[in-house]
């Protein structure tokens, strides 16, 4: 209850000074207790979530995908059928600096399998968690084996349609199918007919044209779910030599909905008294079908809202909020 007393101080459709917005979730002692509870609460009501978050502290990241599943959830009642969802894959601060590629790329998998589960148990859906092409499906298929299997109505696919190796498969051929028979044998290309909705994870720029055509020509109508691709960051290569050009923004990637959307940022600030230097962190938030929030990380770590508005904030709009 105080938690929504607090966010209803901001009109949804004007910013506000962050000093009012900062000042009722520090001395609201009763939210602040509630905060770290916020995973194992009763779902949230429409009023609640219409109205956004006062202050944001997921107990765990499996905390923070059914949050995103229900921001995912309302998108598609909405009937919105291209969403995005974007949240840091690897807790720490500078992580997107630090850690190793496949790092990124097994923990988007699973979160990925956090929300296409609960998408099934509770939607019904059957859905296909797409990697980019055939090498990292036999990848994760090995890692994620036990999980998968445990999943049901969820699947590993490729965006692509290409599963099998190349060269396993003209082998294979050129020996007319004779000999042991292996896992690859069973694959099937392009095999899409049964999804009701897909997650895509760990893109990189050059494949975002293949996106597009799939999206297009083979989900159609059926959900397209951009999970941690770090759309932002691709964008900007676009028009790069080699690399798609500039228009596939307008035409494609803004047709997106951002359902879940939490964008970290550390700054800096020089004062002419000590410490001289101050440091400061916090994050744009976006919780469908609440508006854009502006956070900032608090002493303990909590994020406390402190702007919020109907468009989308820049990074310098972020700043200045702060």
């Amino acid at each position: 209850t105080s938690t929504t007393a607090a966010t209803r101080a901001f009109a949804p459709t004007a910013r506000r000074q962050g000093a009012t917005c900062g000042t009722r979730v520090m001395t609201s002692s009763k939210s602040m207790r509630g905060v770290r509870a916020a995973a194992s609460a009763p779902e949230r009501t429409m009023e609640e979530r219409l109205d956004g978050r006062a202050s944001y502290a997921p107990e765990s990241y499996t905390a923070m995908c059914q949050d995103a599943y229900a921001s995912v959830r309302d998108c598609l009642k909405d009937g919105k059928t291209r969403i995005e969802v974007e949240f840091p894959a690897i807790p720490g601060e500078d992580a997107d600096y630090k850690a190793a590629s496949d790092v990124y790329i097994d923990a988007n998998v699973q979160y990925a399998l956090v929300v296409a589960q609960s998408m099934n148990k509770d939607l019904g859906m059957k859905v296909d968690i797409l990697v980019p092409d055939g090498v990292e499906y036999r990848r994760a298929k090995k890692i994620f084996e036990a999980a998968l299997d445990l999943s049901s109505g969820v699947r590993l696919n490729v965006l692509d349609g290409v599963k099998n190796d190349v060269f396993g498969s003209a082998f294979s051929a050129l020996m007319g199918n004779k000999g042991l028979r292996t896992r690859a044998a069973y694959e099937v290309d392009n095999d899409f007919s049964e999804a009701d909705a897909f997650i895509v994870v760990n893109l990189s720029t050059i494949e975002l044209e293949t996106l597009e055509k799939f999206t297009l020509e083979t989900a159609k109508e059926r959900p397209v779910i951009c999970l941690n691709t770090q759309l932002d960051t691709l964008r900007a290569d676009l028009g790069l030599f080699s690399f798609p050009d500039k228009d596939l923004h307008y035409r494609f990637l803004s047709t997106f909905t951002p359902a879940f959307y939490l964008r970290t940022r550390n700054y800096s600030r020089t004062i002419n008294v000590s410490p001289f230097v101050v440091n400061y962190s916090g994050a744009v938030f976006r919780e469908y079908p609440a508006p854009w929030q502006v956070m900032i990380k608090q002493t303990n770590g909590v994020l406390a809202c402190v702007a919020e508005n109907e468009d989308r904030f820049t990074l310098a709009e972020a700043k200045e909020e702060m």
